[in-house]
């Protein structure tokens, strides 16, 4: 037999060269990121890993104590959770309670603002009640109007005393942050736009408009208005 048909009969197979521990490192990745990694569960298994090793080892004071630990560990750990659930729960119930102080603290300063509001008019009715009193026994009309007079003079310093400021605009341009136009006459004498009559006074509340001023005011007469 020559040569050729001994390599025919053999024939020599192609090597390939493989790096080994590259091989393995690629492997071990492909497991680690294969595999998601529970703390918990791993915990666990090595607490049985643990309790097997020392079973079979006839260790059952080791075991014992093993378990006790865990125990302790175990009541540690809902001990801790209680302790934040009624932390928890007490800063509620205070939150809660702060509200309610707040709510009530509130309304008690709004009722005491009234109360210093209304205060103040008591005089008024008294004046009022003694004025027509002294008119049922004594029918005078100057009397009466010396009543008034006076019942409005002190309401007059009661407003002054709260800040309160009238709205008298007699003869001024209209303005509507001001005024309320509630009728309009025409003139050829007077300016349009200008108020000719003052229905009721209007109020100002440190510096607010609480209640505008009902005028009558002015406009051109419309000379076309009847062709």
């Amino acid at each position: 037999m020559d040569e050729n048909e001994k390599t025919k009969e053999n024939p020599q197979e192609e090597l390939i060269e493989v790096d080994v521990e590259e091989t393995e490192d690629i492997l071990e990745e492909e497991i680690k990121t294969s595999k998601k990694v529970d703390p918990e569960k791993e915990k666990l298994d090595k607490i049985r890993e643990d309790f097997h090793s020392l079973i079979k080892k006839n260790k059952d004071d080791q075991v014992v104590d093993k378990y006790m630990n865990l125990f302790k560990e175990f009541v540690q750990s809902n001990k801790e959770k209680e302790d934040y659930l009624k932390t928890a729960q007490m800063v509620q119930a205070n939150f809660e309670n702060y509200k309610k102080r707040a709510h009530k603290d509130q309304e008690w300063y709004s009722f005491q603002n009234k109360m210093k509001i209304v205060e103040k008019f008591f005089s008024f009715y008294d004046d009022l009640e003694r004025s027509v009193n002294n008119f049922s026994e004594n029918p005078d009309v100057k009397s009466l109007r010396e009543g008034l007079e006076l019942v409005f003079n002190n309401l007059k310093s009661t407003f002054e005393s709260l800040n309160i400021k009238t709205i008298n605009p007699a003869d001024e341009i209209f303005n509507p942050q001001f005024h309320d136009a509630i009728h309009v006459v025409e003139s050829e004498e007077i300016s349009p736009n200008t108020i000719v009559e003052v229905v009721s006074i209007g109020f100002i509340l440190d510096d607010v408009v609480i209640k505008p001023a009902k005028v009558v005011i002015s406009r051109k007469i419309n000379k076309n208005a009847n062709i």
